[in-house]
């Protein structure tokens, strides 16, 4: 790795803080989950995942791309759309849109844990340290949140120049109150484990990482309730466009976290399955 090569140096553009982990950030978080199987896995890149799980710019480390045990890194199972707006961060507001799926294996580890795939946004600050922090390979875009009532808002997802969203949906709070969930009771099922990252375009924020695996486990404290997610006025029954976002369905219920989530150092995966 050329140190000297901006797209994968560890120092920050002058005008990116350096934020390194752990992060708490305040936040609204929504996420509607569906269970999907994989669709021709013999595809040399989405080995199983629908069109539009990875972001078109990112170049895929090779070692997310290697079988484990002579079979593709994803089994299968609970894919999740995930929206967030950050309120508090270390980098200040920003907003986000995630695919996370569970099922993926590792060249390091027995069984499967979940990652990341394609990752949105608002602000070039999150796109730097999210990236260098954890191997989240995350990308610029521009969000909206329009209000259609109290408890429904519209949401759309642009790359940061178009006029016609990759992402939209409607999204709904239920009148049931929240209830706090305690996080011992969440962590088995949140931790993620994420490949190394090689550097995409613009190269000045979307760095390259090591060569290193980082798994992590966010702590949420708050309260969760029930949400709804719907298509847009105008949209069809799925939320993506099928290239910058995956062209899946949901179950059209969910839920809402409100609260903090503590954001810790990655771990580094070092265990050589035998």
């Amino acid at each position: 790795m050329d140190v000297d090569d901006p797209s994968t140096s560890r120092s920050p553009p002058a005008d990116i803080p350096l934020a390194p982990a752990p992060w708490v950030l305040k936040t609204k978080l929504y996420l509607f989950a569906t269970v999907l199987k994989p669709v021709h896995p013999e595809d040399p890149i989405l080995q199983g995942l629908p069109p539009g799980s990875y972001n078109p710019s990112e170049t895929i480390h090779p070692s997310a791309l290697a079988p484990v045990n002579g079979a593709p890194q994803w089994k299968g199972g609970l894919t999740s759309v995930v929206i967030v707006r950050y309120e508090e961060s270390p980098v200040g507001p920003y907003d986000e849109l995630i695919m996370t799926s569970d099922g993926f294996a590792n060249p390091y580890e027995k069984g499967t844990s979940g990652r990341i795939t394609n990752i949105y946004v608002s602000t070039r600050d999150s796109v730097w340290n999210g990236r260098k922090n954890w191997n989240i390979q995350k990308h610029l875009a521009r969000f909206e949140f329009i209000p259609k009532d109290s408890k429904t808002s519209c949401v759309k997802v642009f790359l940061p120049d178009a006029e016609v969203p990759f992402f939209s949906a409607s999204i709904t709070d239920s009148s049931i109150p929240g209830v706090p969930i305690p996080s011992f009771v969440l962590n088995p099922f949140m931790r993620i484990v994420q490949p190394p990252l090689l550097a995409s375009d613009p190269p000045d924020i979307e760095i390259a990482t090591n060569d290193e695996w980082i798994s992590i486990i966010p702590v949420y404290s708050g309260r969760w309730r029930l949400a709804y997610i719907r298509p847009s006025e105008g949209g069809d029954e799925s939320y993506g466009d099928g290239l910058h976002y995956p062209r899946i369905k949901p179950f059209w219920i969910g839920a809402k976290f409100t609260g903090s989530i503590h954001f810790p150092d990655g771990v580094k995966v070092k265990s050589k399955v035998e």
